[in-house]
């Protein structure tokens, strides 16, 4: 018996491959094809490069722990002449009496050990003092910036439905943003380039949701929702709350926030570090309003309404 060619064969496995990814020109879906994503060079779009203000995050930062110092100083009688933000990322005090020299110490290395010490002199009985933020805390503080800024640019992104943007860090404090398809760049440009508003806001749990879905919605409170995508089906659903409109507490007070996971069962949780003075208006918040819920909002939208379990203290 003649054995076959082999080049038979292989013309018949390559015309076979060939129709194969051909047909889904003629009927778009088929397997074992997958839609191309086009880029920029292909269907055009947005090329964007924006420089996060990182300086500026560190000048924010010197400038809440002067106040707090100030305030801080002030309850504890130490005479203070002079507290004022120098050179944009330092601190100059003028202490007045040596009992108010030891009191400040004192103060420093209790509460304040973050702070660096740049200069010092003593005149009679008044202390000129410099302080500032060491480099690690200040370049900690500006990686922080850059780090929040990229994940709410990503956030607002996501409005527009397109399909595998290109968002990312580009050096120190420069973020990367290509969006293949864009039509109404200005549109984009403006709800990127938007402040970010973060809010801690009280449920109002006394009026009926219901009633404010109908367009009954009290003076004192307004509707905003929460705004999930199931990652099976992609479907979009939106949790209606009725929230109060007297803030509680912004993003001004917030130190950090990351997405960590619990050790104990291995979701995703969101952490919140606030300053000082805002770790002690977040006391105040969940002492008095225990067993309520506490809307966390960004930009309008509703990320989270926990109960409050217990009055948190600690910052």
């Amino acid at each position: 018996m003649k054995l076959l060619s082999w080049r038979p064969i292989a013309v018949f496995v390559v015309l076979l491959t060939a129709i194969i990814y051909v047909m889904p020109t003629v009927r778009p879906g088929m397997w074992p094809h997958k839609k191309i994503n086009l880029g920029l060079d292909l269907q055009g779009g947005m090329h964007l490069v924006l420089e996060v203000d990182t300086i500026k995050a560190v000048e924010d930062a010197i400038e809440r722990i002067a106040q707090e110092l100030r305030s801080n100083l002030r309850k504890e009688r130490v005479r203070v002449t002079e507290i004022e933000r120098v050179r944009g990322t330092q601190i100059a005090l003028r202490i007045v009496g040596q009992k108010s020299i030891d009191q400040f110490y004192e103060t420093l290395d209790n509460n304040y050990k973050e702070l660096r010490l740049v200069s010092e002199s003593q005149s009679g009985d008044s202390l000129n003092i410099v302080v500032d933020l060491p480099d690690r805390e200040a370049d900690q503080i500006k990686r922080l910036a850059t780090d929040q800024a990229l994940e709410t640019i990503r956030n607002r992104i996501d409005q527009f439905g397109v399909s595998e943007p290109d968002i990312r860090n580009q050096g120190e404090n420069r973020i990367l943003i290509q969006l293949p398809g864009i039509k109404d760049t200005q549109r984009a440009k403006q709800l990127i380039g938007r402040t970010a508003l973060l809010e801690f806001k009280l449920l109002d749990e006394t009026n009926d949701i219901g009633a404010a879905l109908q367009g009954n919605i009290p003076t004192e409170s307004e509707l905003l929702y929460e705004v999930n995508t199931d990652p099976t089906t992609n479907r979009e659903s939106k949790t209606p709350y009725l929230v109060k409109k007297r803030t509680l507490l912004t993003g001004a007070n917030l130190i950090d926030a990351r997405v960590q996971i619990d050790s104990q069962y291995n979701d995703p949780y969101v952490s919140i570090e606030f300053d000082r003075k805002g770790g002690r208006i977040f006391e105040q918040i969940t002492e008095q309003n225990v067993k309520k819920r506490l809307a966390i909002i960004l930009d309008d939208k509703v990320y989270s309404a926990p109960v409050i379990q217990e009055k948190i203290s600690g910052g």
